[in-house]
């Protein structure tokens, strides 16, 4: 049942588009003013994945129902989802255009994680609902006959594009080394509990610091409906985390505390670590943890403020280089993931450049 879209056939064409989206050959026009549309500020990030995605199977199979979520749906489907997580997120960062969402499965959001075709969406309310009527209409047209692999093969190049417009990675080319560890804590203190999107901020920062010290780190956008493990940021050794990290900007009792403990140990992690900066925290006491911590055999660290944590992370390891170099990039490309304000990215840069 459903249509199973070749993961290399997929690369290839998706690398065909880019190409072609870069060249001199004129590109379908009601493409490229979509694909504008769907970057608008009020329209959900994961919209533009999401028409990639579609016109990128559309690209692969000209029997392919655009207009798929699930691969179950009906023998013309194909998975939304796989496609979107397997191909184009990896291949947009690789190959360099911005596909708008920065998760790893944008398609594992809203709308999309709980349908299995676009039929079967009805109630998309407030700001999004014309960005989605607009998408799930020019869906609608790929599905005519006349629409060849061909024919979409161009209007995917049309949307890369557009894509290629947005790309974030030239951030990159601006953005200044830090002149000592001193200098890019106090930055960074200050940066993240400062200013619109603090919780983000904050989970941004804890998930570039471990990136320095750790290979794997995984950090996921805040209302990810795929969080499946404890904490906000975990650190992964081969597939298993051993790290779970909770970050808040709030207040956290003793309880809240006990309950994060309880459930990182029950998901088999041996080490919980809570990270939180308020100034209506209440300082947990040091007794406590160990009391904690003997309960549940757990390793537990409280680190309650960013510049704590910052110091605990970079102190011992010999990664004094990275930190100089390497955490303002982290930094930046955690915000993007997690999908911060590009205003809000764009400070953290000026901050740095003021800060030297």
């Amino acid at each position: 049942m459903g249509v199973r879209i070749d993961k290399a056939k997929a690369q290839l064409v998706l690398e065909d588009a880019y190409r072609a989206s870069g060249g001199n050959s004129a590109l379908p026009v009601e493409w490229e003013e979509l694909a504008r549309y769907l970057r608008e500020q009020d329209s959900p990030k994961t919209y533009t994945a999401a028409l990639t995605t579609a016109l990128l199977a559309r690209a692969c199979n000209e029997e392919v129902d655009p207009l798929s979520i699930k691969e179950k749906y009906s023998s013309r489907s194909f998975s939304l989802r796989t496609l979107c997580h397997t191909v184009v997120v990896p291949y947009s960062v690789e190959l360099g255009f911005d596909i708008g969402a920065t998760g790893r499965e944008p398609i594992n959001n809203q709308p999309f994680f709980r349908y299995d075709h676009y039929d079967q969406i009805e109630r998309i309310q407030g700001r999004a609902r014309p960005y989605f009527e607009r998408l799930r209409r020019a869906l609608l047209d790929v599905d005519l006959d006349e629409y060849s692999e061909e024919r979409a093969f161009e209007s995917l190049a049309a949307v890369i594009k557009i894509c290629r417009e947005y790309n974030k990675s030239e951030r990159l080319d601006i953005l200044p080394e830090a002149s000592s560890e001193v200098q890019i804590i106090r930055l960074a203190q200050e940066f993240v509990t400062t200013g619109p999107e603090v919780p983000k901020k904050l989970q941004a920062c804890v998930a570039a610091a471990l990136d320095i010290v750790c290979e794997n780190v995984i950090s996921r956008r805040l209302n990810d409906p795929s969080r499946d493990v404890p904490g906000d940021v975990q650190a992964v050794s081969g597939k298993k985390p051993f790290l779970a990290v909770e970050v808040r900007g709030k207040a956290v009792s003793k309880s809240e505390l006990e309950q994060f403990v309880r459930s990182a140990r029950q998901s088999g992690i041996p080490r919980a670590c809570l990270v939180v900066d308020s100034p209506f925290h209440e300082s947990l006491p040091p007794v406590y943890v160990s009391e904690l911590e003997a309960k549940y055999d757990c390793l537990v660290e409280v680190e309650e403020s960013v510049s704590s944590f910052l110091r605990s992370t970079f102190f011992y390891p010999d990664c004094l280089p990275l930190v100089l170099k390497q955490f303002p990039v982290r930094m930046l490309r955690r915000m993007e993931e997690i999908e911060v304000q590009a205003p809000v990215i764009d400070s953290w840069i000026s901050e740095l450049k003021l800060g030297k």
